[in-house]
């Protein structure tokens, strides 16, 4: 039941994620009609991307417990291979960004201000604040969604951090944008309409340059079936796991590793009152009881518990 539960609420999680994204390339398409701004038309671009990427993640959702012969564990690594090219295209668009802004100020300082297009602002301020409001509640939207399942998707956990940094770029569109409409291009802030976006940009590149970068890591230390991250995440569980071995045993360390939704646990367990004899039936017992506190929060959880004399 609990995993039935978790994918229902990931699909629908997604499902509503997709229709976001969808809505979101459409109006940046219209706003690129009036505007003529490319920055907006590859914004739009990369939502009907992350559109594509929705009916792809759903995909992932529905086969990821699915057992075959190839996959006798099920398909969970589909889920941090995702999150690893999630990963990847929002680095590449911050990284785009960036490059966009360094050129533009390379033209404004050696005064080829002719190659820094105008844009009309006005239409590009109102896609901004609409797109931003629409990442943000889609972003929150998903950690909630998350939440009601233990925080066990990372399809959700990787598009809330995707969405928000969808959304704060497109709040610095706007800032950059009211900055624009309430400067004198002849003052001492000349400079403004030509930079202010650039130089905005640049800022919160620096701030969320770290988001992806963190989800690149945790998926390729997820597909090398590397030690789970979390740190209270696993200081929990282990706590769970020693209480619910004694006092028949004694835990000398857990292993425990995490690849998309599924997490694969490995307890080295030893007599507690020193002698060399372990009894079957009783380290079955202490399994069974983990799992039954486990797994309404891990109910996709393979646990081993391994005797040493």
């Amino acid at each position: 039941m609990e995993i039935q539960k978790q994918d229902r609420v990931e699909r629908r999680a997604l499902s509503v994620g997709a229709i976001g994204n969808l809505s979101m390339a459409g109006i940046a398409w219209v706003t690129y009609w009036f505007s003529n701004s490319e920055a907006i038309l590859l914004d739009g671009n990369y939502s009907f991307i992350i559109f594509v990427g929705m009916g792809v993640a759903l995909a992932v959702s529905r086969i990821k417990s699915r057992r075959t012969e190839t996959f006798p564990l099920g398909q969970f690594f589909y889920e941090a291979l995702y999150s690893f090219v999630k990963g990847l295209m929002i680095l590449g668009v911050i990284l785009m960004a960036v490059v966009t802004s360094v050129v533009r100020i390379i033209f404004y300082v050696g005064g080829n201000t002719e190659n820094i297009p105008m844009l009309n602002p006005d239409p590009i301020l109102y896609y901004a604040v609409t797109v931003a409001v629409i990442c943000f509640l889609l972003s929150g939207f998903y950690r909630l969604s998350n939440a009601q399942i233990g925080g066990q998707s990372s399809l959700l956990k990787t598009d809330s951090k995707a969405s928000f940094v969808d959304g704060m770029l497109s709040l610095g569109i706007a800032v950059g944008v009211l900055a624009l409409r309430n400067t004198d291009p002849s003052g001492s802030a000349g400079f403004v309409p030509f930079l202010a976006d650039s130089i905005i940009t640049l800022v919160l590149a620096a701030m969320l340059i770290g988001k992806p970068v963190e989800i690149i890591r945790e998926s390729i230390i997820e597909l090398a079936l590397g030690k789970l991250q979390d740190e209270k995440q696993y200081n929990e569980y282990d706590l769970i796991v020693r209480e619910e071995c004694a006092p028949q045993f004694a835990v000398d360390r857990l292993y425990m590793s995490k690849t998309g939704s599924r997490y694969l646990a490995v307890a080295l367990v030893r007599p507690a009152d020193g002698s060399s004899q372990v009894s079957l039936e009783a380290l079955h017992a202490r399994k069974q009881a983990i799992l039954e506190r486990l797994r309404p929060s891990v109910p996709h959880l393979m646990l081993e518990l391994v005797p040493r004399s």
